[in-house]
């Protein structure tokens, strides 16, 4: 059995380190950084990834990443997951269900077009 081709992987990579005012008062600027790394438990997909939504003070306001484990819940007694991929919206940060780069990039450009 073959692993499943993801055709979305070398548009994915080719917007590492773009950045893009995505409002007409350039006050909204999404980031990406992509890159390739070790198939290993934790980045099963072999990317790591953040893009990020930022507002006009510089303030996180979507990202998706894999950076660091997801938490979910407040205070002392937050969840730890073992799932690296999540998404930031607000101060709200989630567990991601990666499928394939191409879900990735469309899964963002859509919290990016609700805030904008």
């Amino acid at each position: 059995m073959t692993k499943k081709r993801d055709f979305g992987l070398e548009n994915l990579l080719a917007l590492n380190g773009d950045r893009y005012f995505v409002d007409e008062k350039g006050e909204f600027e999404v980031i990406f950084k992509v890159k390739c790394v070790a198939l290993k438990p934790e980045t099963p997909h072999g990317l790591k990834y953040s893009l990020v939504l930022l507002n006009a003070k510089g303030e996180r306001v979507v990202g998706f990443d894999n950076a660091h484990v997801a938490r979910q819940g407040s205070g002392p007694g937050k969840k730890r997951s073992l799932q690296l991929d999540h998404k930031h919206i607000g101060n709200r940060v989630t567990p991601y269900d990666f499928k394939d780069a191409l879900t990735l990039l469309q899964d963002f450009w859509k919290e990016v077009d609700k805030r904008i």
